[in-house]
């Protein structure tokens, strides 16, 4: 396997497959082909806007879309929020690592669902929204100011990120699924290890 990182506390359940304790999925993918990222990584701006757009469109939302840097390789650290299919409520946080060479790339996956009660966060977040911005406002541009999309705000439709998703909410809701994504990816970036052949092949332009 080309990606390699800390397997501890998750359980293999198939190749490239794992799930820990709270019933979190983890699982990594390599492709042969040249990577579908919309930009290049040195255009942050237009990767964020066009991953946005694209997004919102399937009906989910980015929450954040970072480049970061991987055992030494350039990488896209990104976390969307996608509806539940078949469900009335709750939402499912899929994190994700992308390593891009020019004919290849490798993901590495987290897959985290809102179970049970759901909206507790959203809750007590627009709570404190409207006791903080809520006051003598329109209810047109309070509402914008709660939720539109990152990088994009005139983008429309999907999930955009509201103000719960926030991380500053992490630590009051650290079993939420969000907050669990987050944890979870800056557990893993700094175990990767990526195997010498991938890091010889030529690098993403775009």
């Amino acid at each position: 396997m080309s990606l390699r990182f800390d397997v501890t506390g998750w359980e293999q359940t198939q190749p490239g497959a794992f799930r820990n304790a709270d019933g979190d999925g983890l699982a990594i993918y390599g492709f042969d082909i040249a990577p579908d990222l919309p930009a290049p990584l040195e255009d942050l701006d237009l990767l964020r806007a066009r991953t946005v757009a694209h997004t919102a469109a399937g009906g989910g939302g980015v929450v954040e879309l970072d480049v970061v840097t991987l055992d030494g390789l350039p990488a896209v650290r990104q976390i969307v929020k996608l509806p539940l299919p078949d469900r009335p409520s709750g939402v499912g946080y899929l994190g994700s690592f992308t390593v891009p060479r020019a004919d290849r790339s490798l993901v590495l996956k987290v897959q985290c669902l809102e179970e049970g009660v759901t909206g507790t966060r959203d809750s007590v977040a627009l709570d404190r929204f409207m006791s903080e911005y809520g006051q003598g406002r329109d209810v047109q541009e309070m509402m914008r100011s709660w939720a539109q999309h990152p990088y994009a705000p005139e983008v429309q439709g999907g999930l955009p990120r509201n103000w719960s998703d926030d991380p500053g909410w992490d630590p009051h809701f650290p079993q939420h699924p969000l907050s669990r994504v987050r944890r979870i990816l800056g557990a893993l970036a700094p175990t990767i290890e990526v195997h010498p052949d991938f890091k010889a092949a030529a690098p993403f332009l775009g």
